[in-house]
């Protein structure tokens, strides 16, 4: 249970028919407590050290600019994005191996087959140049004349 207590008021005065009066009260003035007030500021003036400070402090300390309502767009504009970045790239490394492996399993055994086929025919022509030169070297020869010999 809740137990009520009316505080009273030092400079207030309670009259018989109910009412109240609170009595004026002057202030001082801050000339007492400007030693007071310097120290305090002194105080805040060594916690706060703009050589230290981070662009992340900067950053925390402008979030009470931007509204509630603002920052939730923009956090879920941000969420899209990342996630949009996020699958291009696994999607664009899924489409990079297929197409890398592809490249290897067709390509090689092509490009294998293409270099044999090209050492064949550089053989072949190779041979050819022998025998034309090996004709060229023997002109007294029935095979250079394309003369056969005849058998008796």
């Amino acid at each position: 249970m809740v137990k009520l207590t009316q505080v009273e008021d030092e400079f207030q005065t309670n009259y018989s028919d109910g009412t109240t009066t609170v009595e004026k009260v002057e202030v001082d003035t801050f000339a007492d407590s400007d030693s007071e007030f310097e120290d305090e500021y002194d105080d805040e003036d060594d916690d706060f050290d703009i050589a230290n400070e981070t662009i992340y402090d900067r950053i925390v300390a402008l979030k009470d600019i931007i509204s509630p309502q603002h920052r939730d767009q923009l956090c879920n504009i941000s969420s899209t994005l990342n996630s949009f970045v996020s699958s291009g790239l696994n999607n664009g490394g899924k489409l990079l191996w297929t197409l890398t492996s592809s490249s290897l399993l067709l390509g090689v055994p092509l490009a294998l087959a293409i270099l044999s086929e090209t050492q064949l025919q550089e053989m072949e022509s190779n041979i050819s140049l022998q025998q034309s030169a090996q004709d060229v070297l023997a002109p007294g020869s029935e095979e250079a004349f394309g003369k056969k010999k005849e058998l008796a």
